[in-house]
């Protein structure tokens, strides 16, 4: 099977969201969903169908360590609730975070990234896996935007509720 997952080699909970090219999404054509709950040790399926030259974004955090970056999103400041909004919405009870990249190379099918807290904790790299190190404390002053998808893929998010 075509899937994202992401993997907690951590030893916290992490509560983890992405977004993923979306065609019904106006002006900016990406959705973000989440709040998926990944115990340490575990994984859990986030999208559904072929990733294989597909541009997500991420942004995962725990009760000290966020994996951020300069792509900013509102989220909802809670992550007891779960979401699926378009890149631009946001609510009263939202916050800013930024996400990070995640390019896949066309020839992937399956693609699994890994929350670690240390380099110690790392695997070598793969066309088929990477690593992500928690973000430093510092926020960045640089804000990006997602680029326009230059096609969709076909393949359907993974609900927060789901039991994959």
């Amino acid at each position: 099977m075509m899937s994202l997952y992401f993997t907690n080699n951590t030893s916290n909970t992490i509560y983890a969201a992405y977004a993923y090219p979306d065609s019904d999404c106006h002006p900016m054509n990406y959705s973000k969903m989440g709040w998926y709950r990944i115990e340490p040790g575990s994984t859990r399926e986030v999208w559904s169908g072929s990733v294989g030259g597909t541009t997500f974004y991420y942004y995962a955090e725990d009760h000290s360590n966020r994996w951020s970056g300069t792509y900013r999103t509102r989220l909802p400041r809670s992550t007891d609730h779960d979401f699926h909004w378009c890149w631009n919405y946001s609510s009263g009870s939202s916050r800013r975070v930024g996400m990070r990249r995640l390019p896949i190379d066309d020839s992937i099918v399956n693609f699994t990234l890994e929350f670690i807290t240390s380099t110690s904790k790392s695997k070598p790299a793969s066309k088929k896996t990477r690593t992500a190190l928690p973000s430093k404390s510092a926020e960045s002053s640089i804000r990006r935007i997602p680029r326009r998808p230059v096609r969709f893929k076909k393949g359907t998010p993974v609900p927060v509720k789901s039991k994959r």
